[in-house]
């Protein structure tokens, strides 16, 4: 038996809370990395002064992608550790609620570059209201995601927002269907149809939104539509 076999066996097993802990830290770690490197990639790729050919371009697009891909990864993880722990703290102030889908689409937009996707955007006009932004924002980049995720090629992805009295309600509209018989079981922790189509998925995204819209007062659900089209829609308060 080595000494690393001793030392394994004579050490003391973690806690669960240790455990906890020490996976938390990690990913604030992983997270510090993460950003470094999306924000050297963007100086990098948007340097004028460098004309890159096609293979390069397409290695830090690449390389880009990766690091956004496990940028959002790590960020549902840390979500999923503060409502775990009751620690979803919301900052409410006014914002507005176009002006964080944007963001969020830009924050995601090389999936549907990938995929040649295009956005429709229905709003008819600019809809201010009190919520925790950076909150939303995981709520859309997450429901776009995954909207990106099981769609085709080519397909069109629908987006509404509108306010009606004192509820501001969203639509996400895209191509595919829900395989699960409970449709919202999609939003149960580590509920994901990844596996099957071998996706990528960690199976946080959908039921961090469901908690976090919960955490505003609101209410979220998915469905499949006549058309082939799933629809997920959440309402929060104005």
């Amino acid at each position: 038996m080595t000494t690393a076999d001793n030392a394994l066996k004579c050490s003391s097993p973690l806690s669960i809370a240790q455990r906890e802990d020490f996976i938390e830290n990690l990913a604030h770690d992983l997270k510090s990395s993460v950003y470094s490197q999306i924000n050297a990639l963007n100086i990098i790729i948007s340097d004028e002064k460098y004309h890159y050919d096609d293979m390069h371009l397409d290695i830090l697009k690449h390389l880009m992608t990766s690091n956004i891909y496990m940028r959002d990864v790590i960020l549902n993880v840390l979500s999923n550790f503060k409502i775990q722990h009751d620690k979803l703290k919301l900052e409410k102030a006014s914002h507005s609620m176009t002006e964080t889908l944007d963001f969020a689409i830009k924050s995601i937009s090389y999936m549907f570059k990938e995929k040649n996707q295009t956005l429709k955007i229905f709003c008819p006009s600019e809809i201010f209201a009190t919520y925790d932004e950076i909150e939303i924002r995981r709520v859309f980049v997450n429901l776009l995601s995954n909207a990106s995720k099981y769609s085709n090629t080519n397909s069109t992805i629908e987006i509404s927002i509108e306010k009606e009295d004192s509820i501001i309600s969203v639509e996400i509209i895209n191509d595919g269907k829900i395989d699960f018989k409970n449709t919202d079981d999609v939003f149960k922790i580590y509920q994901t149809e990844s596996k099957k189509r071998k996706l990528r998925g960690s199976g946080l995204g959908l039921y961090i939104s469901k908690k976090i819209i919960e955490a505003h007062k609101g209410t979220i659900n998915a469905k499949n539509s006549d058309n082939q089209k799933v629809i997920f829609t959440f309402k929060i308060p104005a």
